[in-house]
């Protein structure tokens, strides 16, 4: 058996094996067998563990990190190095223990149940150390539990462009503090179902409680028919809430980052464009701010200085109370209020 043969029966028994994975560039042969990376999220089995990384001194109190050695190796580099938190039973603490990966992994990996997996699409705004240009980092936690929403912009920051190499500025929505989920639903807000964008993001960053919100009741009521018979019908009322929008923001910051409760995004922005056709905040155009993006929105600058998973964390649970978990008050919350028909009858303040 020749040395092709050799390697293309490892290559098909470890495909994901890292060291393995430069094999594929050799030849034309070999480059036959390497698996697709677009069609579904794989988990890998293999790990080449660094035992002495160049990066000195404790990585315990940081998020994990992925980071490229370019003066050492060959140029562009094949290999780079990224960590995982390990739990140590023996010690009950997390160690950082840091592995080899091809560097063709580096915009698709992530960690999900302690195992490294690869992701069909690539993140954005993937924060990579290089050993001849360190700079300031954020140190994105690799792990992604399953509660959360994952895309290509599960990353970003912020409702602007990506952050540039080196760059910590960020550009987010001058009337409210979200700082997660916005590129999503920036990409909402532009679909053109909603009338009063603007005013909307305006009315998230206010407290006084005056957005409108409806429920809806059914009541029998007696009518006198054109036979001029009495007749019991079946009628549609409602009851008109005043709601701030500090409390509505929580439960849009929920919807952007939750996996179960995304699929409440474009109802849940009807109900807050419907809550604000009286137009109760008429100068939302004049907030302070350094700009305005694209479609017209009030955007602010400014350098990030926030722990990437606390920002999230913050955005997933800030609607807990102490009755419910957080998916179950979204889900209370998308039940009670309705958009309120033009050929509905009467509502009560």
């Amino acid at each position: 058996m020749g040395t092709l043969q050799i390697l293309s029966y490892l290559l098909q028994k470890q495909p994901y094996n890292p060291i393995l994975w430069t094999l594929y560039s050799t030849c034309r042969f070999l480059r036959a067998y390497k698996p697709p990376l677009q069609n579904k999220e794989i988990r890998i089995q293999d790990y080449v563990l660094i035992k002495d990384f160049w990066l000195k001194g404790s990585f315990e109190d940081i998020r994990d990190f992925i980071a490229i050695d370019d003066k050492e190796t060959e140029c562009p580099p094949r290999m780079a190095a990224v960590s995982m938190s390990i739990f140590n039973e023996a010690l009950t603490e997390r160690k950082k223990v840091v592995y080899s990966v091809p560097c063709e992994w580096l915009r698709r990996i992530a960690v999900r149940d302690g195992f490294f997996v690869l992701f069909p699409s690539e993140f954005c705004c993937r924060e990579i150390l290089y050993r001849s240009n360190m700079q300031m980092i954020r140190c994105q936690s690799l792990h992604i539990e399953r509660e959360y929403m994952v895309d290509e912009t599960y990353f970003h920051i912020g409702c602007g462009p990506c952050i540039k190499k080196g760059v910590s500025i960020i550009e987010v929505f001058a009337a409210t503090t979200l700082c997660v989920g916005l590129r999503k639903l920036q990409f909402y807000l532009e679909t053109g179902l909603y009338v009063n964008v603007s005013e909307m993001v305006c009315a998230l960053g206010r407290s006084i409680e005056q957005l409108y919100y409806y429920t809806e009741k059914r009541v029998k009521k007696k009518k006198v028919d054109e036979k001029n018979e009495e007749a019991e019908m079946e009628v549609v009322e409602y009851d008109l809430e005043l709601l701030g929008g500090l409390f509505i923001r929580k439960y849009l910051a929920h919807i952007l980052v939750c996996i179960k409760c995304h699929r409440y995004i474009t109802d849940f922005l009807s109900l807050l464009d419907q809550s604000v056709e009286h137009h109760p905040f008429p100068a939302h155009r004049e907030v302070a701010a350094d700009g305005y993006n694209n479609f017209g929105i009030p955007i602010l600058h400014y350098v990030l200085d926030a722990d990437f998973d606390a920002l999230r964390g913050k955005a997933f649970y800030g609607v807990i109370n102490n009755e419910y978990d957080a998916c179950d008050v979204v889900d209370n919350f998308m039940c009670k209020y309705v958009i309120k028909k033009d050929d509905a009858t009467n509502y009560n303040k």
